[in-house]
């Protein structure tokens, strides 16, 4: 859900949970809006770096409010006609549409770029209409909320014609539901590694051992590697199977990683242990400038293989990786170019996250510590 809006509607929100209910999101960095009812906007402060938005039945209830909140706040709602007259105002405004069946659903495709917002409420659970609605509105300028029941839902409409929609309006009274939206948020915000130049300094025959291949449910670009490391220090990236390989098709979705007691990066500079990966686990895709995006895991294969040891050192700090021997496997060098595993030698550059070294469960820590 990366770069998505995220809205909390409080509307329903009992008088009782109320004040926890918007305290708790004031907290939470993912949500940027509150949608609230007329009578409710001046009950519990917002946080001055949230929207405030406000649903109306009424032209009059806006008249019952002051012109500085007036100004700062969009008003939301199903009328088009009262939304006209708010728009000549000079008010911001939002179309807040209920899609029931076929009819409700091409009205708003038909007319969801009347307005700067669209909030579409949906009664059935598939996301068909959805699609349907931003396949037609791809190009307009409106900004398209779904509302959603709860997180899950949530990171589900993101995916939605690839892009998803522009954000989820969130109608919960849940405490967990209002925190798990913003660990869902937070965990697909893009990340950024500093990916550095390192020096070969020894490349080893080890024999056979077990390696695994990590296969994701996403498709990878040539560009696309993980970090796999022997130590918690940091590691080398190594390449998706997205390249030309003479003997076999490209596997775009693999890394083929390395020996099974590698560390793997993960969302949140948290690190797994191959044999700890299994379906469902995030990781984090990395390409050679350092972006990062969270993949999740489809399957893992791990098989006996030959074994290589490839050794690299930056700025007096040493990591390892071990991966299949075997020439098939990439693995970044210091140009950014998939280079063969068993072709790097002594004094060859090779790209490498490098970082503070210390875990415990994955978590990064301060420690001392010794990995040799």
């Amino acid at each position: 859900m990366n770069n998505k809006k995220v809205w909390y509607d409080a509307r329903t929100v009992i008088d009782n949970n109320f004040g926890d209910c918007i305290a708790l999101v004031n907290q939470q960095s993912c949500f940027h809006a509150v949608l609230l009812n007329p009578h409710q906007v001046e009950k519990y402060p917002i946080s001055e770096r949230l929207t405030t938005a406000v649903m109306i039945k009424e032209i009059d209830e806006i008249e019952q409010l002051d012109e500085q909140v007036k100004m700062k706040c969009i008003w939301i709602s199903e009328n088009l006609s009262i939304l006209e007259t708010i728009k000549r105002m000079g008010l911001k405004t939002g179309w807040y549409v209920k899609i029931n069946d076929q009819e409700t659903m091409n009205k708003a495709c038909d007319m969801g770029k009347d307005n700067p917002y669209l909030i579409l409420e949906f009664k059935d659970d598939t996301n068909i209409p959805l699609e349907l609605v931003l396949a037609k509105l791809q190009r307009e300028n409106v900004e398209i909320l779904k509302q959603v029941r709860n997180a899950e839902n949530g990171r589900i409409s993101s995916d939605v014609m690839e892009s998803g929609s522009d954000g989820v309006l969130l109608a919960s009274e849940s405490i967990g539901e209002i925190v798990s939206m913003n660990e869902i948020v937070s965990k697909s915000r893009l990340e950024k590694l500093e990916i550095v130049k390192a020096t070969v300094k020894k490349v080893t025959h080890i024999g056979a051992g077990e390696r695994a291949c990590i296969d994701t449910t996403s498709l990878l670009t040539e560009k696309e590697s993980m970090v796999i490391g022997s130590t918690s220090s940091g590691g080398l990236l190594v390449c998706s199977e997205t390249h030309y390989l003479p003997y076999m098709n490209t596997r775009p979705f693999r890394v083929n990683a390395g020996a099974v007691h590698s560390y793997v990066w993960c969302p949140g500079g948290m690190t797994e242990y191959i044999t700890d990966m299994k379906v469902g686990t995030q990781v984090l895709a990395v390409d050679y400038d350092g972006n990062a995006r969270t993949v999740n895991v489809g399957r893992m294969k791990i098989e006996v293989r030959p074994l290589l040891l490839i050794e690299a050192e930056y700025e007096g700090q040493t990591i390892n990786t071990i991966v299949q021997d075997d020439w098939h496997i990439r693995i970044f060098d210091g140009d950014r170019q998939p280079k063969s595993a068993t072709t790097f030698q002594e004094g060859d550059s090779i790209l490498a996250y490098v970082c503070e070294p210390g875990r415990h469960v994955g978590v990064k820590i301060t420690e001392t510590i010794t990995e040799r």
